[in-house]
């Protein structure tokens, strides 16, 4: 029988972790942004979760959650203006 590794290899960590999400019909990418692990994003409503996994083994989680609310297309304005890198209008 094989060994379970999900616990002390990081691929096998990602994996599992992939394969949770998948099972329990959580949106979610993996993707990578770090130097030192890969990341999965999770969505679900209201909230992006994401989660790293890093070299060795550690697992990072951040939780995003919404303040609620709905605004409309004018609140485009305010994203460009706080989080643009370029003068754009």
């Amino acid at each position: 029988m094989a060994e379970d590794h999900s616990e002390t290899h990081p691929l096998a960590k990602l994996l599992a972790l992939s394969d949770r999400l998948k099972e329990a019909g959580i949106q979610h990418e993996v993707t990578r942004y770090r130097e030192d692990g890969v990341s999965i994003i999770a969505n679900v409503p209201g909230e992006r979760w994401e989660i790293d996994v890093l070299e060795d083994g550690e697992v990072v989680v951040e939780i995003y959650k919404s303040q609620g609310g709905c605004r409309g297309e004018e609140a485009l304005k305010d994203l460009f203006a706080q989080h643009s890198e370029n003068d754009i209008e």
